[in-house]
């Protein structure tokens, strides 16, 4: 998966006829057939989201259309060696910052400025530096010679010039794999005490294999606590449990130099819980008040209830408040992203909020706007809540390795820091949502004697309609009072600064696919005879089964939306498509873990699981008609079935009520001029 950038003077297919860039004027961009030199224009998405469309670059690597797997070296790496790449490429971000500086990217100068103004001297400027100033500046900072400097960013260039963005995998370092091509060697996986699944540390050691777990248990139950045990104490530990079993125990030498070979900042992490992570942790904790320099410098992201209850498309009954999450762009407030469901906050919406702002919206096409909703493209800053849903390490690492992004969090107890997004979720409640039939207004005394469940006729598919046509005819379109007086409506704001900067790289249509499997939580799992136990489901393939391993783990990415399949991390880095083979796959298409689980909830009440046991093919198809069955019985009389039975996909069969007005709600000319004209006065 690549992302892509269109620049003047680049090549391009359209139509199946070769092309260059004339000039990029946004919105539009000019380009000239080859040949008899004729010109075109048109609007920069409607242009790169053109299915005939093919730029240069996949021109000269035709080998690339073929790719239809989802490939990465990094993921194959054990933290300890991903931390390396981490390190290194800290060291010389400043110099491939200078590189697109000196290609002319006005974004990589802002970035200099904002995070590495410490290698400019006074009066000096990011177009005076040289490379050589820098790397001899880096060099004093790190305590490295400019020789390994060099090194490391030559090995960038040239893994960069390989595969687009995947410069990093050129840091990889091949020293201190150990004996790892011996026959003798053995891996000593040493994971969270807490967490089986999170590998802290992988040790490549020459011992008897008997010893391999007893000294994993030990390190991990007793050395990687808070109680800080002397390495003595570990042996000590470590002796009496081969004594147990009747093995020699190892040397005490050898289990002195094996701990200490564990990544340091493994150990004061363990050993020292908080105090650690306010000494490693600091940005993490900060905030951003910083203003935004250009389009998706820095964008905020939050979730709210939306104040209407919204009703069932097929019964009538009102299901109740859908939760909303957005993301806005602070330098121009248009909006980056938008995700409604009745799920509440979590890991998985954050990731869907996210997916939804890089790719084109393609409103137009989907909802007949008259305007595109042209926001695409990652962020350089992420600003978020203190909640837990945006503090998991699944969307830490999504951003900070994934997109490649800094995270920013604001002060707890402050919603002062998070100002654009608290206002714009005002601005949807006043200017559009409060005059919707279903509304619940702010509070109870604004709803008055207004019965909001009576009087509900949207459904979710007809809300986030109306919201998505909101957002790209009139809000993108209005004035702001948050903006400059020269461009004080979003769209001319972020026009003017796509003009500064240039457009953001982009995905095509033909990769969207490997960016959403990227995007994807990772766990660690071994591939056994059964194949892959993952959420009570078995994965298994017959072509993996040299994959069969009682001691390695592999790299897994699941979608707890689907989890009829998963993808699993080959040997050669790529990922293979396992489904499901107990429950069978086909039971479990378009099945999320949440109606799993209350699958297997009916499959207890009735007897027939065990705590621990998979349930096969025909108890689930049995436990979905119950689920079904019950889900149908509670739906009339409670909210919480409904909202539930949205959540589990479930098309509950009931005849709508005579009073119900069920279907598609289409908004009449009076309903949009009425918004309008509320927008317009509260003037936001």
């Amino acid at each position: 998966m690549r992302f892509k950038q269109l620049k003047v003077n680049s090549g391009l297919l359209l139509f199946g006829k070769k092309y260059t860039v004339m000039a990029i004027d946004p919105p539009n961009v000019t380009i000239k057939r080859e040949g008899d030199n004729e010109t075109l224009t048109f609007d920069y998405v409607s242009l790169v989201s053109n299915p005939t469309f093919i730029p240069g670059k996949s021109m000269q690597r035709k080998a690339d259309q073929s790719i239809t797997k989802y490939y990465s070296a990094l993921d194959s790496l054990s933290e300890k060696l991903r931390q390396k790449v981490s390190e290194r490429l800290q060291i010389i971000r400043p110099l491939v910052v200078l590189d697109e500086i000196n290609a002319g990217d006005l974004r990589a100068v802002y970035e200099f400025i904002e995070y590495h103004q410490e290698f400019l001297l006074e009066n000096e400027t990011v177009y005076k530096i040289t490379q050589q100033q820098i790397v001899d500046r880096l060099a004093k900072k790190f305590g490295i010679s400019g020789r390994t400097i060099k090194r490391y960013l030559a090995s960038y260039r040239e893994a960069e010039q390989e595969m687009e963005q995947k410069g990093e995998e050129g840091l990889v370092t091949k020293a201190g794999t150990g004996y790892i091509h011996r026959q003798d060697n053995k891996t000593l996986e040493i994971c969270h005490p807490r967490d089986p699944n999170w590998v802290l540390d992988v040790l490549q050691v020459r011992m008897d294999e008997r010893y391999i777990p007893i000294i994993k248990e030990v390190i991990e139950d007793q050395y990687l606590t808070t109680k800080k045990p002397s390495i003595k104490q570990i042996f000590d530990s470590i002796e009496s449990k081969c004594i147990k079993i009747d093995i020699d125990p190892p040397p005490y030498i050898t289990i002195n130099k094996l701990i200490k070979r564990i990544d340091p900042k493994v150990i004061e992490r363990m050993q020292e819980g908080k105090k650690a992570s306010q000494k490693y942790d600091p940005i993490l904790r900060g905030f951003s008040n910083e203003e935004a320099m250009y389009p998706l410098h820095i964008v905020e992201i939050d979730h709210t209830q939306l104040d209407v209850d919204v009703i069932d498309d097929k019964s009538g009954l009102v299901i109740g408040r859908p939760w909303i999450t957005l993301g806005i762009d602070v330098f121009s407030r248009m909006i980056w992203c938008m995700y409604i469901s009745f799920e509440p906050p979590s890991a998985n919406v954050v990731r869907k909020a996210i997916q939804h702002g890089i790719l084109f919206k393609n409103a137009k096409e989907k909802y007949g706007t008259i305007n595109e909703w042209n926001v695409f493209g990652i962020p350089k800053i992420f600003h978020l809540d203190n909640g837990p849903d945006f503090k998991s390490t699944a969307v830490k690492r999504m951003i900070n390795e994934t997109l490649k992004a800094n995270v920013r969090y604001r002060p707890v107890r402050t919603p002062r820091y998070g100002g654009t997004i608290e206002r714009l979720f005002g601005t949807l409640n006043t200017s559009i949502i409060h005059g919707w039939d279903g509304t619940r207004k702010s509070n109870v005394t604004q709803l008055g004697e207004y019965n909001p469940e009576e009087e509900a006729k949207l459904t979710l598919e007809n809300v986030i309609e109306l919201l998505t046509t909101y957002i790209t005819d009139i809000y993108h379109m209005k004035e702001h009072r948050g903006l400059p007086l020269d461009a004080n409506r979003p769209i001319t704001r972020y026009i003017d600064g796509i003009k500064k900067v240039g457009y953001p790289e982009f995905i095509e249509e033909k990769d969207e696919g490997l960016l959403k499997i990227e995007l994807l939580p990772t766990i660690l799992k071994r591939y056994t005879r059964d194949g892959i136990r993952l959420n009570n489901v078995f994965y298994k393939s017959d072509k993996l089964s040299n994959l069969i391993s009682t001691i390695t783990k592999y790299k897994i990415k699941y979608d707890i939306d689907d989890i009829s399949k998963i993808y699993i991390q080959l040997p050669n880095s790529e990922y293979e498509t396992v489904y499901a083979a107990q429950p069978a796959a086909e039971q479990l298409e378009n099945v999320n873990l949440y109606t799993y689980k209350k699958i297997r909830e009916i499959l207890g009440e009735v007897g027939e699981l065990k705590s621990k046991r998979v349930p096969g093919t025909q108890m689930v198809e049995q436990a979905k008609r119950q689920l079904r069955e019950k889900t149908e019985a509670h739906y009339k009389n409670g909210r919480k079935a409904r909202q539930a039975a949205k959540r589990m996909n479930f098309e509950v069969n009931l005849q709508p009520s005579k009073e119900s007005k069920v279907g598609k709600y289409e908004p009449t000319e009076s309903d949009m001029i009425a918004f309008i004209r509320r927008q317009e006065e509260s003037g936001d």
